[in-house]
């Protein structure tokens, strides 16, 4: 069975998260939702919506980067209510701040990440454990 993840970032976001989604395509992960560039027309949203949710429940992690989306926080919440781990990465102490402090940030089952460069190496070796 394949190892399924779930990113959660901005949109604008992917040149970021590209060296992250090679290294776990290369070690057989699967993502279970990407965005296509619908989510411009407003007749798909609810379509979209259902479709994140499913992502992040067919998911076994919820991978996050922030600075977040809109819906990020969203995801983070419905990663958690399912009992799934979410790994959690921001560039500095104070992107945890913004746009408001978030108490979910240190749930038990998230695991965070602090570095100002996205570290792949310490993301893969929290999806190991």
């Amino acid at each position: 069975m394949p190892k399924r993840f779930y990113l959660a970032t901005q949109k604008d976001s992917s040149a970021r998260a590209a060296p992250l989604l090679d290294a776990l395509k290369a070690q057989g992960w699967v993502r279970t939702f990407a965005w296509t560039g619908d989510e411009l027309d407003p007749h798909r949203h609810a379509d979209i919506a259902v479709a994140e949710l499913t992502g992040v429940r067919e998911a076994d992690v919820l991978i996050v980067l922030l600075p977040g989306g809109r819906g990020t926080h969203v995801e983070i919440g419905a990663a958690l209510a399912l009992g799934k781990p979410v790994i959690l990465h921001a560039p500095n102490y104070d992107t945890l701040k913004k746009p408001y402090p978030c108490v979910f940030h240190y749930h038990p089952s998230v695991k965070l990440l602090v570095s100002e460069v996205l570290d792949v190496n310490a993301v893969l070796a929290c999806m190991e454990s």
